[in-house]
């Protein structure tokens, strides 16, 4: 899993050699933060504890980035820390981890944006409230991210949803077995573009 990891990482900075010989205007680094809401992917108990709960599936990120553009084109590696938790009938979960999404933005219309790409994940730590229901996870893993943003001058708000590709495992005291889940996150964003000499 590490050595696929690897790969697709010098993969995908190799891909940023032509975006670099193309960037214009608008190319530069800024530092981004905001909430995350996350679910284990049981949408509609989830659902329902966004209002009976809406405090204990949430967390936070921070982070940098660097985004170049190429006309309505953007190519916008981030490196992320997060801290969050999510709640599920076996017990809290909590987690802190790097986060290194991988994004291509497309612009319409100058201030609104489309974002898709992977996102690869090192877990910092694990916490369990009922460890003995909980396997802990393969630290490194692999998923995606999509979502929309509002961009006006240096400043970008976005909204994404992400889906964890590598399986989380939980048991019910090995009565039922054991099952599998893909964590999910929706992502809120608020980012700035440091001012600066641009290309």
């Amino acid at each position: 899993m590490k050595n696929k990891i690897l790969l697709f990482v010098l993969l995908m900075f190799g891909a940023l050699s032509p975006f670099t010989l193309l960037a214009q205007q608008g190319s530069g680094f800024g530092i981004k933060g905001g909430l995350n809401y996350n679910t284990s992917g049981k949408y509609f108990r989830d659902a329902g504890e966004i209002f009976s709960k809406p405090g204990e599936n949430t967390g936070y990120h921070v982070g940098v980035f660097y985004q170049l553009v190429s006309y309505d084109i953007a190519l916008r590696p981030e490196l992320i820390f997060t801290n969050t938790a999510f709640e599920s009938s076996l017990g809290k979960v909590e987690y802190q981890k790097i986060d290194l999404p991988i994004l291509v933005k497309m612009n319409f219309f100058k201030i609104i944006g489309f974002q898709i790409g992977p996102s690869l994940h090192y877990t910092l730590e694990e916490k369990f409230s009922v460890p003995g229901n909980f396997e802990p996870s393969e630290p490194f893993g692999l998923g995606f991210q999509l979502g929309l943003g509002v961009n006006l001058g240096p400043v970008g708000l976005d909204l994404r949803f992400e889906r964890e590709l590598n399986e989380r495992k939980y048991s019910f005291e090995n009565v039922l077995g054991k099952e599998d889940f893909k964590t999910q996150q929706l992502i809120l964003g608020l980012s700035f573009k440091i001012p600066g000499r641009q290309k």
